[in-house]
């Protein structure tokens, strides 16, 4: 899925989340009805017969959570060696 695909389908999610449809109900715009249709078969939305209107489910959840983290995130991990390395912190004298 391109960049710019994506970024329509997470407003979309968004929208789900918000208002319960991505567009509403009597748009037939083909962009929004294939919007839709990707997010279902993707297992991003459902139809909720009790509330009566489409809901995220978790894996939508997740993408859109994973979307928001910063781009380029580098964590460091410690090695095993490292941390028995390492001399214990001296703790602060309380006042």
């Amino acid at each position: 899925m391109t960049h710019a695909a994506e970024s329509r389908l997470l407003e979309a999610l968004k929208r789900v989340d918000l208002h319960g449809d991505i567009a509403p109900a009597h748009v037939q715009d083909p962009m929004t009805i294939a919007l839709r249709q990707t997010a279902i078969q993707g297992d991003l939305m459902r139809w909720d017969d009790s509330r009566g209107h489409y809901v995220l489910t978790g894996t939508g959840r997740n993408r859109i959570a994973q979307r928001n983290r910063a781009p380029g995130s580098v964590l460091r991990f410690r090695r095993r060696d490292d941390s028995e390395t390492q001399q214990p912190k001296p703790q602060r004298a309380v006042d």
